[in-house]
């Protein structure tokens, strides 16, 4: 493998533009590559920084979608580009865009599939023809991109032209930058059908001096590899063969049915190459004459001796250059074949056909030639073959329309004259004895048929299961190599797509028949990879302490501090009694304060020294001295509150968060009754619609479910906190902070809960250990900071758990 790059005429050891993996194996079975050329359309700032991120995005597409189709994989890694760049753009004047044009390659096996977003290039020679994607034509005389492309980073939508083949060792690709398929167009382009890539790096920097291309790029892959080839089409190429062979054992008059037969149908086929090729060959290719100028698009006064010498006489029978259908969809094979009317006929070899056929009618009616009973016998044996192979190779594959393989309907490029020629045995066979037929040859015939048959099923079948423990075992150190990968990277992102790959390896494995103890084995060691990788502490101390009732439908069930006690609201009011077990009830539903019924509570706090509830017109105060509740009505805009998901009290007063509305409403300390104040006045109004948990210590912390922290102080946004953490938070439930305390706790949506610092920084992350009760649908978290136990609400469960110490200062997560 080569690469050539060129900026502003200074030669460079790579591009950014161009991602490549090692090509050593590449057509290899069990290979798997990526590559990859993008080409800026316009030269804006970051476009190089935009570059690498994009290519590594798609690296990371196709790690983490390699247990998919190839064809669906590099849709999604497409999409997943330009969806980036679309939202890179958004912030961007029009002037400043970054668009690019892609090619991808990605080969597996020895299949390679190629999308391609214009503009961009690439050139693939196999069997000494050239395949240029697009042709190389339509760079002629055009500096712009055409009006109807859609280069990535342009629209939303993306529509990749796709193509498929099949690689073997001697082939040829080529990824090159569209101002340097420009001269390659004006240039011979032998050496890209050699199979040589740094020959093909020395023409190309010939070009770029000959041409003086200033800015320039890209790389020739050359499939060297001696395993390349080969593939499931073996089993077929195998049938075709032994057909072949059958034929020639055939009797000399069937052979020659068949043959006629065989060939009126191939004459009936258009193989011309009109018929193959829509492109652009070399004799529609204008010619090069002696002193021919470059195009305005090069630098005047290149030195061009050498490149432009006269067409050959033969030039007519020279192969395509390349082509690419109109709407992109297909890839037709270079290689001309045709069928030669005038070709004499084959002479025979022994009798006449007309005297055999007469010496066979003479030997009467119900006697049959020694050549037909054989004739007969290979046919019953081939019809056999045939349907046990349709029953058992074959058996899922319908007669129209073909099986989707991968490529989305695209047909392969076919590989030609790379069958072995059988003899001809018509002399042979129109001397083979002639003996009588009876039941006895029948029956010896038809036993004979039911043993080939037989034991062609068992080895049918014995492949299908060597193959399958093959599938297996290679599925399974996919999985391990993976795995072992990840633990080598630093940036937890690509780890985490690394494991992911391992377990859809593992699970590929398993529904192929990976023995079930062996595949927990690996999963268990790719969990511990994962929790190493994002830094993911266990939790082995988790104490179940007793189910709580279900709060009521609308209502947000919560958990806080009071004098060193636990108050649990859901249904009703409680406290966790001194022996950790109990819960009291101090206030429910039922209950009659001031006259009347309490009615349904919508949350409750920790107030001016005792606990506070509300319902939607009046707040409930407990009074220690008399340890009675006493009712005040609640200032509302004219309706009941409802949609209340947190409450705090703080120096007497009673603040609630209202996300239905997007504000914070404080009422002031002995004034319950007048209407509450909006204590942000608009501010972050749409932020707080999203709002999940709110806690004050004199600031005021407000936990949204994307887990952003909003830091208000006099009712001012002061800050907002990212916490960033792999894999991120997408479902924040719970926040929970203590005055004077230098540390948060988050709870989210993956059954966890997030130590951080007051600044947002991620320290800890934990996760329940085995053995333990898990973390799952947690609704709300107190942490004692000092004494490090938290105490988490779940839908039907109080749970205490013992946090580690905090890591010491300068080795957050």
């Amino acid at each position: 493998m080569a690469v050539v790059a060129i900026d502003a005429g200074r030669l460079l050891d790579d591009s950014p533009f161009l991602s490549l993996d090692p090509a050593d194996d590449l057509g290899c079975r069990g290979s798997r590559h990526v590559f990859a050329i993008l080409e800026p359309v316009d030269d804006v700032p970051g476009v190089e920084s935009a570059a690498r991120e994009v290519l590594d995005l798609i690296h990371e597409e196709m790690a983490r979608r390699g247990g998919q189709s190839p064809t669906a994989a590099l849709l999604a890694a497409v999409e997943a580009a330009n969806g980036w760049l679309c939202a890179a753009n958004v912030d961007r004047p029009l002037t400043h865009r970054l668009r690019f044009g892609l090619t991808l390659l990605v080969a597996r096996d020895d299949d390679l599939y190629l999308a391609q977003v214009p503009p961009s290039q690439v050139l693939i020679g196999q069997e000494g023809v050239l395949y240029a994607f697009p042709s190389l034509e339509t760079w002629r005389g055009r500096h712009r991109l055409d009006e109807t492309a859609q280069p990535l980073g342009q629209f939303p939508e993306i529509e990749p032209e796709l193509y498929h083949t099949r690689i073997e060792r001697g082939d040829m690709i080529t990824l090159v930058s569209t101002g340097l398929a420009r001269a390659i167009d004006l240039a011979p382009q032998d050496v890209f059908v050699e199979g040589d890539a740094a020959a093909v790096a020395e023409h190309l920097v010939g070009l770029i001096e000959t041409f003086g291309v200033s800015d320039a790029y890209g790389a020739a892959i050359a499939v060297t590899a001696a395993g390349a080839g080969g593939g499931q089409h073996s089993q077929i190429s195998f049938l075709r063969r032994a057909a072949e062979v059958f034929s020639h054992l055939l009797p000399e008059e069937t052979a020659r049915r068949f043959q006629s037969r065989a060939k009126q149908s191939h004459e009936a086929l258009d193989l011309s190459p009109q018929g193959v090729h829509t492109g652009v060959t070399p004799v529609d290719a204008p010619d090069i004459e002696p002193g021919y100028a470059a195009p305005d698009e090069f630098a005047a006064g290149a030195d061009q001796v050498g490149w432009n010498g006269p067409l050959e006489d033969d030039q007519d029978d020279a192969p395509v250059v390349g082509f690419s259908g109109s709407d992109g969809a297909f890839w037709v094979p270079g290689a001309r074949y045709g069928v030669d009317r005038d070709a004499a006929a084959p002479e025979w070899d022994g009798d006449e056909p007309l005297a055999e056929a007469e010496s066979d009618a003479d030997d009467g009616e119900g006697r049959r030639t020694l050549s037909e009973l054989l004739a007969g016998a290979v046919l019953a044996l081939s019809a056999a073959v045939v349907g046990v192979w349709q029953l058992t190779v074959s058996r899922d594959r319908p007669v129209v329309p073909p099986r989707d393989d991968g490529t989305l309907g695209l047909p392969r490029l076919h590989r030609y004259a790379d069958r072995p020629r059988m003899p001809d045995l018509a002399g042979v066979r129109s001397r083979l004895p002639r003996v009588p037929a009876g039941r006895l040859t029948g029956a010896v015939t038809l036993i004979l048929v039911l043993c080939l048959a037989g034991a062609l099923v068992f080895s049918v079948q014995s492949s299908r299961a060597r193959a399958r423990e093959a599938r297996i075992e290679q599925l399974f150190q996919e999985a391990v190599e993976f795995r072992q990968q990840a633990a080598q990277l630093t940036v937890p992102i690509a780890a985490q797509a690394h494991l992911e790959a391992a377990e859809s390896r593992i699970q590929l494995a398993l529904e192929s028949g990976l023995d079930q103890a062996r595949a927990e084995q690996e999963l268990a060691a790719i969990a511990t990879a994962r929790d190493q990788a994002l830094g993911i502490q266990r939790l082995t101390n988790i104490q179940l302490l007793g189910g709580v009732p279900a709060a009521p439908e609308g209502v947000s069930p919560r958990i806080f501090f009071g004098n060193g006690q636990l108050y649990v609201f859901t249904d009703a009011l409680y406290r966790l009694d001194s022996d950790g077990e109990t819960l009291v009830r101090l206030l429910a539903p039922e209950d009659v304060v001031g006259g009347e019924p309490v009615g349904t509570l919508l949350g409750a706090a920790w107030g001016d020294g005792s606990p506070v509830a509300f319902s939607g017109t009046a707040a409930f105060l407990f009074d220690p001295t008399t340890a009675t509740w006493q009712r005040q009505p609640l200032g509302t805009f004219g309706t009941p509150y409802s949609g209340i998901v947190q409450s705090n009290g703080y120096a007497g007063n009673l603040y609630l968060l209202s996300p239905g509305s997007g504000q914070i409403l404080k009422f002031a300390a002995g004034a319950f009754g007048q209407q509450p104040e909006d204590w942000t006045a608009g501010l972050a109004a749409n932020d707080l619609m999203s709002a999940v948990d709110m806690e004050i210590d004199g600031r005021i912390y407000v936990l949204l479910a994307d887990g952003r922290i909003l830091d208000f102080y006099m009712s001012a946004l002061d800050h907002t906190y990212t916490p960033s953490v792999t894999p991120a938070i997408r479902d924040a439930v719970a926040l929970s902070a203590q005055a004077g305390r230098p540390y948060m706790y988050v709870a989210d949506g993956e059954n966890r809960l997030l130590r951080l610092t007051r600044d947002g920084a991620v320290v800890q992350q934990f996760m329940a250990g085995s053995g333990v009760p898990e973390l799952a649908n947690i609704r709300d978290i107190a942490v004692d900071d000092v004494l490090g136990v938290a105490y988490v609400l779940t839908d039907q469960a109080l749970l205490q758990v013992r946090l580690p110490a905090p890591p010491q200062e300068g080795a957050t997560h």
